[in-house]
């Protein structure tokens, strides 16, 4: 049956897609012995002997699979991606990153090129073997005697058009024979429509008020050894998407708003405080020099400490170099008619409560720096949505607005980049966190860090 083939296919897949990282540690290696001293005059010594990669394509082979299934694309079924070049590109740079932090732990050095070549070889390699396996799905439509027949019961207009396109898109092999309505169909006329259609599927996509008949037929088709596929549409859930967890020894539908799988989450974690612990110590004399400059202007501490809404709202302590007189909390009831900013958030453009120095740290963004500590202690990430003082946080009123805590806040993020100045209404500020949420990936991360360069060099946005 199609159904079986499918999941001997998708073993078989995964095979193939290590034996191919396996097989790209390798070309990159030839491509750095024998194609690239044509080309470019370098030193080979360093290189080391084909067995030195030996560990690390043993490696990419079995690692590869198994970020590729985090990414999705051994899912039933599945689409043709219309983003797949980047996301194949993510999960190379995934496993580039992995090569690399393993160099440390073992003698050998070998060449940091290889590692390079074997991103877009790889890209490639599996691009190509996704490009092949549509096309053989597309070619499968044709062969009518390998089609499985699924039964759609549905009580909707929309789901008995959408699903038929579905299917034929895929490329899947499974036929649509027929359409039931629940509120039209007793469960015996269903068993026996079973029969007729020697039914292999079916797909249940029911309205709320229909799922007691739905739980019945499912039970039908639990006896009559039929798969039975539910979607979740009955929940209405436009972003979340719905996962089959086990919890507790219980089957639960899991809604999950999170995009990326947790290994992306445990990658961007590590890297967090990796990138946070080195930064500190090399801006460790910058510290100094401007904690000297801030006492010399001004009394007071260096570092200003407010309690921020961390992930879920959780209150934390934020550190920032202190850009303002020591006493600027208290005058900004005062200056509560010159806030620029729309919604709970107060930010003025000319804040007369800034000092000499503040003004110069605010439009280098220097005044951040201190946040690499929240970061490493795992209170902030280095992108994510700009952490809020509480009180701000507790005069938010719509959903969607909290929706922007349900991940890490972090030193920089679209907002950042977008240019803070052009941003005076709270509810775009949202939308841009609300963005970064729902298309979150490590490849977004790197560039919104990449983009966050230019932008503190240039101060464009700085507040």
């Amino acid at each position: 049956m199609l159904l079986g083939h499918h999941r001997h296919s998708r073993v078989a897949l995964q095979i193939m897609d290590g034996v191919l990282a396996f097989f790209a540690m390798f070309l990159a290696y030839w491509i750095r012995v024998e194609i690239l001293p044509t080309a470019i005059p370098l030193e080979s010594r360093e290189i080391g002997q084909i067995l030195v990669y030996l560990p690390y394509a043993i490696l990419m082979g079995f690692t590869t699979p198994i970020v590729l299934e985090r990414r999705g694309f051994y899912r039933h079924l599945a689409i043709n991606p219309a983003n797949r070049l980047s996301s194949l590109l993510e999960v190379a740079l995934i496993l580039f990153l992995l090569a690399v932090s393993l160099i440390f732990f073992f003698k050998e050095s070998p060449s940091r090129l290889v590692f390079l070549f074997f991103v877009p070889i790889l890209t490639g390699l599996l691009n190509l073997r996704q490009a092949l396996v549509h096309k053989l799905r597309q070619v499968r439509k044709t062969k009518t005697e390998s089609f499985t027949n699924l039964i759609l019961v549905s009580d909707t207009e929309f789901s008995t058009r959408r699903w038929p396109d579905l299917f034929t898109e895929s490329g899947s092999g499974i036929r649509i024979t027929r359409h039931l309505n629940p509120a039209k169909t007793s469960l015996p006329d269903f068993i026996q429509t079973l029969h007729d259609d020697s039914a292999g599927i079916v797909l249940f996509e029911v309205e709320s008020h229909n799922l007691a008949w739905s739980s019945q037929a499912i039970q039908a088709c639990e006896e009559e050894g039929v798969e039975a596929w539910l979607s979740t549409h009955f929940v209405g859930t436009k972003i979340a998407q719905a996962h089959f967890e086990e919890i507790l020894d219980q089957n639960l539908l899991v809604f999950r708003n999170t995009q990326a799988g947790p290994w992306q989450s445990i990658l961007k974690m590590i890297f967090d405080r990796v990138a946070s612990g080195l930064m500190i110590t090399l801006l460790s004399p910058v510290f100094l020099l401007i904690w000297a400059a801030i006492r010399r202007e001004s009394g007071g501490p260096a570092i200003f400490k407010q309690k921020r809404s961390g992930r879920h709202g959780a209150p934390f302590t934020m550190y920032k170099f202190r850009t303002m007189v020591s006493d600027a909390e208290m005058r900004q009831a005062e200056l509560k008619a010159l806030n620029e900013m729309s919604g709970p958030v107060f930010k003025i453009k000319n804040d007369p409560r800034v000092t000499r120095v503040g003004a110069f740290l605010r439009f280098t963004s220097l005044d951040e720096l201190p946040q690499l500590f929240n970061v490493f202690l795992g209170q902030m990430s280095l992108v994510g949505p700009r952490p809020l003082p509480t009180y701000e946080t507790i005069a938010m009123t719509a959903n969607a607005q909290r929706r922007r805590l349900s991940v890490l806040p972090g030193m920089t993020c679209l907002w950042q980049i977008s240019g803070r100045n052009d941003v005076n209404d709270f509810s775009d500020w949202v939308q841009l966190d609300l963005e970064y949420i729902d298309q979150w990936s490590l490849l977004l991360d790197f560039q919104i860090l990449l983009r966050t360069i230019p932008a503190v060099l240039f101060g464009r946005g700085a507040r």
